[in-house]
């Protein structure tokens, strides 16, 4: 039980954080959002493992944990939270979450493959539900914002325009990434659970292996998005783009918050939460964050949901209620 509750919060940290980023996309782009994001995760768990004097336990991880764990670092951060960010810019948090929360279904395969994790019908069952109810929350946020234009005898359009609108190149790439985002945290998970459970058996301090394999993860990640910002950096100069590279004050805080609530905080209760919890189970808990994101996106970033969407929060509880039976 305490894995789940973990992963609730890691859960909350992670929709509050990125409904602080969202505030930050006019002047961030997706993927400096997440280097700076793991920049502060980096220093934090730098400073952790100082504070308790147990950096030389980072060094007597096997190099074949090392790869794991930036495998599955590049896998859920890198590849899968840019990807995230860069849909969410396009489709809003609501349904940039409703879609990219489909990865407990990789999850669920992956970790049957190669974590030889028993068959449990509780698992199909809370993903069938689960599953339903973020779906209705994604349809019907759309729904409403198609319902705007039509309040507007100007604006009514016919349905062929609307459907190349809404099929337009741009959409379908979001939902792409959204899918991208949801593969890579499936193989990330599976990775960190299978990796923390061996630095358990080495350093035999189980309440540190999470921190252990955080300070191993970070530090690749924040070089790789690095370059990565880098090479973004020199394509905006050489088009002559510039809206990117200057950020108020107001945005530099809202990613340093933000940073600190989803990722310092956010990474550990993640990763613990696997590492107690299992993969599948912090996956689908994980697949109710349109459930938390509503009333957030609806004060902060005045998103709204109809009645019919409401049904979907419903299936969604119901889902996560029978993940903790």
């Amino acid at each position: 039980m305490l894995g789940e509750v973990i992963a609730i919060l890691a859960v909350l940290t992670f929709v509050g954080s990125n409904v602080m980023f969202r505030k930050t996309e006019h002047e961030a782009s997706p993927t400096f959002i997440n280097f700076f994001r793991t920049g502060i995760g980096t220093l934090t768990f730098i400073l952790i493992i100082l504070f308790l004097n147990q950096l030389s336990l980072v060094f007597i991880i096997p190099w074949e944990l090392w790869l794991l764990l930036i495998f599955s670092f590049v896998f859920g951060q890198v590849i899968g939270d840019t990807a995230y960010f860069t849909a969410q810019k396009e489709l809003g948090t609501t349904i940039a979450l409703a879609i990219s929360m489909t990865f407990p279904l990789f999850t669920f395969m992956l970790s049957l493959i190669f974590l030889q994790r028993a068959f449990n019908l509780n698992l199909i069952l809370s993903l069938i539900l689960i599953g339903i109810g973020i779906t209705i929350i994604g349809k019907s946020k759309t729904n409403f914002e198609k319902s705007i234009p039509e309040k507007n005898p100007i604006s009514n359009r016919s349905i062929k325009i609307r459907l190349r609108e809404t099929l337009r190149k741009d959409y379908v790439k979001a939902i792409g990434f959204c899918f991208t985002a949801s593969l890579g945290w499936s193989i990330g998970a599976v990775l960190i659970e299978f990796a923390t459970v061996q630095i358990d058996q080495i350093i035999h301090i189980e309440e540190l292996s999470s921190v252990v394999g955080n300070v191993i993860r970070f530090p690749f990640a924040f070089l790789i998005l690095g370059s990565m910002v880098c090479r973004e950096n020199f394509l905006m100069k050489g088009c002559n783009k510039i809206s990117y590279q200057k950020k108020s004050v107001r945005s530099w805080m809202y990613l340093l918050i933000a940073s600190i609530i989803g990722t310092s905080i956010g990474a550990y209760l993640y990763t613990e939460s696997v590492h107690l919890a299992g993969a599948n189970i912090v996956s689908l808990i994980a697949s109710a964050s349109p459930l938390f994101a509503l009333p957030l996106t609806y004060f902060v970033n005045k998103e709204k949901i109809t009645k019919f969407g409401f049904i979907g929060v419903i299936l969604t509880i119901i889902g996560v209620v029978i993940i903790l039976i």
